[in-house]
C-alpha cells in the first residue's frame, strides 16, 4: 500500500470556500505519483474503473510532473471508483474513492519498487498485444500471475505454454529467464535471456538474468564480459531516456520535426523503451507516414504497451494503408478497450459510408463490425447489396436472407425480401 499525503494549498482553500457557496457540477481529481525519494513518477499508467459502473473505463499515463487529472460529471459523482496504478519495476496499488462535488480532491501517493525485479505486466494483455494468439497471451498472463505470487513452478509451466504457441513473445522469455534463475535453472536461464536479446526485448533485464546465471553456473569471465554489455545496456536506458525527455520537450515546443528525431534516437539507444515507440507512431501518423506509424506502434505492443491510443494509431495506420488482414485482426481487441471502435459504432460508419457512395468502404467496415459482433444483422444487408451489384448472385443471396432471417422487422428486410425473389 502506498504511502498517501493530503495536499491542501492555499488556492485549493479558495475553492473549497468558493465550493460551500455554489452548487459543483462535476467534480476533479488531480493525483500525483513520486517514488521513494519522492521524485514525480512519470509514466505510470493508471486505469480508472467502477463496478457500479460496468461501461466506466479511463486509462491515462502521468505526465512528467508525476499528475494525472480526471474529472467526474454529475452523474458518477454518486459511485465508487478504483484507480489502479502500475509501472514496470514498482509495486502496483489501487486506491478505492469516491467523487465530491464539494472539496478540492488533490492526493499525492508514493510508488514503492517492486522487491524483485521481475517483469511486470498487468490488466488486459489480450487488449493490447499484437501477433500473438490467446492461447499465448492468456498463458502470459497466468504465468506473470504465478510469476508474483512466487509460485515458479506453475509460472515456468505457464510462460513455457505461452512460449510454445507464439515463440517470439519476447516479454514471456525475459520472465522465464527469472523464474529459471529463481529455481536454480542456470543454463536454461542463459538460454532464455539470450532469446530475449535476440528479440531486442529489455535488453538490460536480460542480461541482468544471463550474468547472475553464468555467475552462479561458475563461468567467471563470461560472466565479466556480460558485466561490461550490462553497463553499457543501463547505461543506454539512462541515456535513452534523457533524449526521450528532450523529445518530449521539443514536442511540447510544438517543434515535432526535432521531437521525431529526438524519439527516433532514443529508440535506437534503447529499443525497448515503449513511450518511444509511441511516440514515434503519433507523430507519423501526423504525417501521414503510415508504413512508419504502423511498425513504431506494432513495436510498441510487442513491447507491452498499455496505452489504447496506440492501438487506435495501428488501426488507423492499416486502415489508411488497405491491409485488411491485419485491420480484421486488430479491429476486436481495440474494440474491447475503446466502445468508440466497437461493432454498432463501426456499422453505423458503413451506413454513412454507403449512403455515401462509398460502397467498398462501407463493406470493408460491415465485415470488421461483424467480425466484432456476429449478431449486427445490417452488416450482412450491406454486404449482400455489394455482392448483388457484382453479378455474384448467389453469395447476394445468402447475404441477404441472413440479414432476414436475423432482423425480420428491420426497415430494410423488405427490400431485402423483394432483391432475393429476383435472383430467385
Amino acid at each position: 500500500m502506498p504511502l498517501k499525503s493530503h495536499v491542501l494549498t492555499s488556492a485549493a482553500l479558495l475553492l473549497l470556500l468558493a465550493a460551500a457557496s455554489q452548487a459543483q457540477t462535476t467534480a476533479l481529481f488531480t493525483g500525483k505519483v513520486l517514488d521513494s525519494d519522492r521524485n514525480p513518477l512519470p509514466g505510470v499508467q493508471v486505469t480508472v474503473t467502477s463496478e457500479q459502473l460496468g461501461s466506466f473505463r479511463k486509462s491515462l499515463t502521468t505526465n512528467k510532473k508525476g499528475q494525472i487529472r480526471v474529472r467526474f460529471q454529475p452523474n458518477q459523482i454518486q459511485y465508487q471508483f478504483d484507480f489502479l496504478y502500475e509501472k514496470p519495476g514498482f509495486a502496483s496499488f489501487t486506491i478505492t474513492m469516491s467523487p465530491s462535488g464539494t472539496q478540492m480532491m488533490d492526493e499525492e501517493y508514493v510508488m514503492e519498487q517492486a522487491e524483485t525485479r521481475v517483469v511486470e505486466r498487468h490488466g488486459d494483455l489480450a487488449s493490447v498485444v499484437t501477433g500473438s494468439s490467446n492461447a499465448a497471451i492468456e498463458a502470459f498472463n497466468a504465468g506473470l500471475t504465478a510469476q508474483r505470487e512466487r509460485d515458479l513452478g506453475t509460472a515456468r509451466t505457464k510462460l513455457e505454454e505461452a512460449l510454445a504457441a507464439d515463440p517470439d513473445l519476447g516479454p514471456a522469455h525475459i520472465a522465464l529467464s527469472q523464474v529459471l534463475l529463481d529455481q536454480g535453472e542456470y543454463a536454461p536461464a542463459v538460454a532464455a535471456a539470450d532469446r530475449a536479446i535476440e528479440l531486442a526485448t529489455n535488453r538490460a533485464e536480460a542480461l541482468r538474468v544471463k550474468y547472475q546465471a553464468l555467475r552462479a553456473l561458475g563461468r567467471s569471465e563470461e560472466a565479466e564480459a556480460i558485466a561490461g554489455e550490462l553497463e553499457l545496456a543501463e547505461g543506454a536506458v539512462v541515456a535513452a531516456r534523457r533524449v526521450y525527455n528532450e523529445g518530449g520537450q521539443a514536442f511540447q515546443a510544438g517543434d515535432n520535426v526535432t521531437a521525431l528525431a529526438k524519439f527516433k534516437e532514443a529508440a535506437e539507444l534503447d529499443p525497448s523503451i515503449t513511450e518511444a515507440h509511441h511516440a514515434i507512431a503519433t507523430l507519423e501518423l501526423g504525417n501521414d507516414n503510415y508504413e512508419a506509424a504502423a511498425s513504431a506502434a506494432e513495436k510498441a505492443l510487442e513491447l507491452g504497451s498499455e496505452d489504447i491510443n496506440t492501438l487506435r494509431i495501428l488501426y488507423d495506420a492499416y486502415n489508411a494503408l488497405g491491409r485488411d488482414e491485419e485491420l480484421a485482426e486488430i479491429a476486436p481487441r481495440l474494440a474491447a478497450v475503446d466502445p468508440d471502435y466497437g461493432g454498432a459504432k463501426l456499422l453505423e460508419q458503413a451506413a454513412a459510408l454507403w449512403n455515401n457512395g462509398e460502397t467498398e468502404s462501407a463493406v470493408k467496415l460491415s465485415r470488421l463490425a461483424l467480425s466484432i459482433d456476429s449478431s449486427l444483422a445490417k452488416g450482412h444487408y450491406f454486404i449482400g447489396l455489394d455482392h448483388l451489384s457484382k453479378g455474384e448472385n448467389a453469395e447476394a443471396k445468402a447475404s441477404l436472407q441472413k440479414f432476414v432471417d436475423m432482423a425480420p422487422d428491420d426497415s430494410e428486410a423488405a427490400t431485402a425480401k423483394e432483391m432475393i425473389g429476383y435472383i430467385e
